[in-house]
């Protein structure tokens, strides 16, 4: 550290994290959970002197939040260490994990970052939790490889210097509040003023009310066509999902105008790109769309869009809402219906988010990360991650308020839409299908009796699933990750069922079909 300074002044951004966790001390929304799945040794020892060493290197995630006469700080002087957790249990592991990741943190007291060790059954879990006010997704990279770093015993090597976070949190008010901003809050005005869409999204919602998630790889050669398309069209790869994902709300919402918000890193100041803390801004972004478009139109407007507001993105985005009049409750309700969150986990080298070595004399684990369940208050959180694996597409409803039904609906349309866009994207976009009912969609793993795969094959793949997972009383309809299946024992599973059912079975068929009836009638068509 190159400073002596204790606390620094809350961003724009920071003061309505705490202003909505003052409303709601209980409420886990700018919770960020990161779980790694262990495989070998943690030293507990070597463990509790990297996270010390964490907390000295970042002495901000040690910090709380304190009131002043200049405003509102983030102060960690006296602060104490950031706390490290052991437990045994015996639920089950995704379960486990989120009611550890769900315990609320208190600004006034913290440490807002907290360390856990969960072991179950046959299953070891390495949790870090963190507030959304010291820390944002590209910080979770820089973590780990600190924590890499410090587990080995080595030094810390990432700079951190407070005077950058101040930096921030005074250009984030002079933005917001002065006349170096008013090109920015012209734009935002101008682009949101009209109102949002009536973005209404079918929904048959869980009771009672419960956190559901749809995990999807997406299969390699739609990756490779997708990628060649993107190219061909002179847009990222990233514009094209978004392009399919948008093209899916128009769909099922049946509006012609979509809005969506899309994180901006925010780190466009010197001395931010290496830096652990708050710098994220989330960008509402709004597509004009119409039957007559196609796929490669609606890449193509969604490039500039985006491209026009990460040119303004630095205004916060509280500000940018108020600049468009959309404060309040029926507003929020209004707009923060989507999220489309790209991160790529890959872009830090030497570190692999799904193999992370941490290794010291005598002892060595290997770290596997999880999905990641976080939400940044929206209906409906959709999850990008790049990483060595492949793409993730990661479907998060927060409140249960859509449904699992719908929600894997909406994973499996999506499916389509990507595929319609790889195999040419000067396709019109996909039909309007909109439901405002609270009719219950039929679930995407149903597989209809005609098409269905016999009895023998079913109790066959019953049996190498329970043996897997280690469980009985397996039903056809189950998913492999709802049952507590994750990436390590996926691997098992399909190297298992290849050689019992004598076909080679692709690991991105059970990301795509984790519903037992509906993989099994996938691997049975390999064989026929």
């Amino acid at each position: 550290m190159n400073t002596t300074a204790h606390s620094v002044p809350l961003s724009v951004g920071q003061e309505a994290m705490k202003v909505a966790w003052q409303v709601d001390p209980q409420k886990w929304t700018n919770i960020i959970p990161i779980p790694l799945a262990v495989r070998g040794t943690l030293d507990r020892d070597r463990l509790r002197a990297a996270v010390d060493a964490l907390g000295e290197a970042f002495p901000h995630l040690r910090g709380r939040v304190t009131g002043g006469p200049d405003g509102n700080r983030l102060d960690w002087s006296d602060a104490a260490r950031i706390p490290l957790t052991e437990t045994t249990t015996d639920l089950a592991r995704d379960e486990a994990v989120r009611r550890a990741w769900q315990v609320p943190f208190d600004l006034f007291t913290g440490p807002l970052f907290r360390v856990d060790v969960i072991t179950g059954g046959d299953w070891r879990i390495l949790l870090l939790t963190l507030h959304h006010l010291v820390a944002d997704g590209a910080s979770v990279l820089l973590l780990l490889d600190a924590l890499r770093q410090a587990y080995a015993g080595d030094p810390i090597t990432l700079p951190n210097d407070p005077h950058t976070l101040e930096r921030h949190a005074r250009r984030s008010e002079l933005l917001s509040q002065t006349d170096a901003g008013e090109d920015h809050r012209a734009y935002w005005k101008a682009e949101l003023g009209s109102g949002a869409p009536d973005l209404r999204l079918p929904a048959a919602p869980e009771q009672p009310p419960r956190y559901t998630m749809v995990s999807d790889l997406l299969p390699t050669d739609l990756v490779a066509e997708l990628r060649a398309r993107a190219q061909d069209l002179g847009v990222s790869y990233v514009t094209l999902l978004m392009a399919g994902y948008y093209a899916l709300l128009r769909r099922h919402s049946g509006s012609e105008e979509v809005l969506s918000f899309v994180p901006f890193h925010g780190r466009t100041a010197q001395g931010t790109r290496q830096q652990v803390g708050y710098f994220v801004n989330l960008l509402p972004v709004q597509a004009r769309m119409s039957p007559e478009d196609t796929y490669a139109d609606l890449a193509r407007q969604l490039r500039v869009r985006v491209k026009d507001a990460l040119t303004h993105g630095d205004l916060p985005q509280p500000t940018i809402m108020r600049c468009a009049g959309l404060v309040g409750p029926q507003a929020r309700e209004l707009t923060h219906r989507s999220i489309f969150q790209y991160w790529h986990a890959g872009l830090r080298d030497g570190l692999d988010v799904m193999s992370l070595r941490l290794a010291g004399p005598g002892t060595e684990a290997v770290l596997s990360l999880m999905d990641i369940e976080s939400t940044a208050g929206f209906t409906l959180a959709v999850m990008v991650r790049e990483d060595s694996a492949g793409t993730h597409v990661l479907w998060k409803d927060p409140a249960g308020a859509l449904g699992a039904s719908v929600l894997a609906t909406l994973a499996a349309d999506y499916h389509e839409v990507l595929w319609t866009i790889a195999d040419g994207p000067d396709a019109p976009l996909i039909e309007v299908v909109a439901r405002h009912d609270t009719t219950p969609v039929p679930d995407v793993g149903t597989v209809a009796a005609d098409g269905a795969p016999d009895a023998a094959n079913v109790a066959a793949m019953v049996e190498v699933w329970e043996a897997v997972l280690g469980i009985d009383d397996i039903d056809p309809q189950d998913s492999f990750f709802e049952l507590g299946g994750h990436s390590l024992l996926a691997e098992s599973l399909v190297i298992d069922v290849s050689r019992r059912f004598g076909c080679e079975v692709e690991l991105s068929a059970l990301f795509s079909r984790p519903r037992l009836a509906e993989f099994t009638e996938h691997v049975v068509g390999l064989r026929s």
